[in-house]
């Protein structure tokens, strides 16, 4: 079986999405079934240097670059199943390579953005996102989730046909599986971090469903030694529900100097951060899956957590659980954490031993499973057509109503662009030490570049 996996995200800084790309290619690569495994990844970037041994990286920068990849001169070289493991809704004429596979598998990791249009810039963003993600997932050939729940959600929040859609779960990254192996190495990263003493880890970043602002709430009613460190970006600076930002919620409660928050942190720091915390905290609402509690888990770290959709899947009886929103339930768990004792002990065993269950062999079972019925159903479609008239009129129907063009594009990024210019210019002055023939960043040569980008020139400004 030949497979094509976009693994466009690759390149980017590891978070989930990026970790699961990486181990499903490693995965795939050693199966016997797999004659050939091909990979997308974007032109410029260090996607083809990520990729593990034994994968062919095709390099591509716009959708007809990855068409000519599923559609090549030569039949033979044809992908027999063609994987999109992301929404790629920035890009909506990858719709289209649906279309050209011999046979298309979507992955639906969850169904949150298409949940929350004030994630969006604008109410007409969420509505495209929201007509694209409904398009892959009804033209795919399979669906595949990492939970009974994502699956769920891609049935009630997508309209996903359920017999189309296979399950299979992941496991940890091989990197995340062990303790670091110096100690020392590991306390150097703890303390560079700020990490120190009795601490709580969060992982992820702060949109509202994370709910990290209940895990403030709970830190105020615990002991005043024990800190919150947050591994993970600031990106929602709106009000919560009740009204407050998070920043507001934490300077009203006092706890300003107990919180500390991490972006960027390397595997190495994260797992150092791990292992010297006094519980992974992850209060989350709303998850397709939730691989913070499981890396935690591996390392024999206690988990608080809620029993919100997918977690229960992975963590089951082995961790401390509350209500999604109940901080008094959060709090309880931790100080019951914090106690010790051979109860502790005993559940971060039975979590170890849970753990040791989620394999990434068994994720590639469930995957070419998954494969296997997407070629099937191709088989029987026949190459010719690719999809019938009917098909081919939806998609085309959901580009023409996307938004997305590359004028307006190209209007967002000089946006952007200007407002970078204007906060470097807020640094002038600030750093003397800078050498005066310093070339100065340009707006006008960073326009021009997104216009060649674009196919639209590299003139004017």
């Amino acid at each position: 079986m030949h497979l094509l996996l976009d693994a466009r995200l690759i390149h980017r800084s590891t978070s989930g999405m990026e970790r699961v790309q990486r181990n499903l290619l490693r995965t795939l690569a050693s199966r016997p079934e797999v004659t050939r495994l091909s990979a997308l990844v974007e032109a410029g970037e260090d996607g083809a240097a990520r990729l593990p041994d034994g994968v062919e990286a095709h390099e591509v920068v716009t959708t007809e670059d990855a068409l000519a990849v599923l559609r090549p001169a030569d039949p033979a070289d044809r992908p027999d199943v063609y994987h999109l493991t992301f929404f790629p809704d920035g890009r909506p004429r990858d719709l289209l390579l649906l279309a050209a596979a011999r046979s298309s598998v979507v992955s639906v990791t969850d169904a949150i953005l298409n949940r929350h249009p004030e994630y969006h810039r604008a109410e007409e963003d969420w509505a495209a996102h929201d007509r694209f993600t409904r398009a892959l997932v009804r033209h795919a050939d399979r669906v595949v989730t990492f939970s009974r729940s994502a699956a769920r959600e891609a049935v009630d929040d997508l309209g996903a046909d359920a017999a189309r859609i296979d399950v299979s779960t992941l496991a940890v990254d091989p990197a995340m599986a062990s303790p670091p192996p110096d100690e020392r190495d590991a306390a150097a990263r703890r303390a560079r971090h700020g990490a120190a003493g009795r601490y709580l880890l969060a992982v992820g970043k702060d949109y509202p469903h994370k709910d990290l602002a209940a895990a403030v709430a709970a830190l105020k009613r615990l002991p005043s030694d024990v800190t919150l460190l947050v591994a993970g970006a600031r990106v929602w600076h709106r009000p919560l529900a009740d009204g407050r930002t998070l920043d507001e919620t934490i300077r009203r409660l006092g706890v300003g100097e107990r919180v500390r928050w991490i972006d960027g942190a390397s595997d190495d720091d994260l797992k150092a951060l791990l292992v010297g915390a006094a519980a992974l905290v992850y209060p989350s609402h709303e998850e397709g899956f939730g691989l913070p509690p499981l890396e935690a888990m591996t390392l024999g770290v206690p988990v608080v957590t809620t029993r919100a959709m997918s977690i229960p899947e992975v963590t089951g009886d082995t961790v401390w659980t509350h209500e999604a929103g109940d901080v008094r339930g959060l709090e309880e768990a931790v100080g019951l954490v914090l106690a010790g004792g051979t109860e502790v002990d005993e559940r971060i065993g039975r979590a170890r031993e849970r753990a040791g269950r989620f394999t990434w062999d068994a994720c590639a079972e469930g995957l070419l499973t998954s494969y296997r019925r997407a070629a099937e159903a191709g088989a029987r479609r026949g190459d010719a057509p690719p999809r019938s008239a009917e098909a081919m009129l939806d998609m085309l129907d959901v580009l023409a109503r996307h938004g997305s063009r590359d004028a307006s594009e190209v209007a967002h990024w000089k946006a952007r662009c200007a407002e970078v210019e204007r906060e470097f210019r807020a640094l002038e002055g600030k750093f003397r030490d800078l050498r005066a023939d310093a070339p100065r960043w340009s707006l006008r040569r960073r326009i021009r570049k997104i216009r060649r980008a674009f196919g639209g020139g590299g003139d004017g400004a």
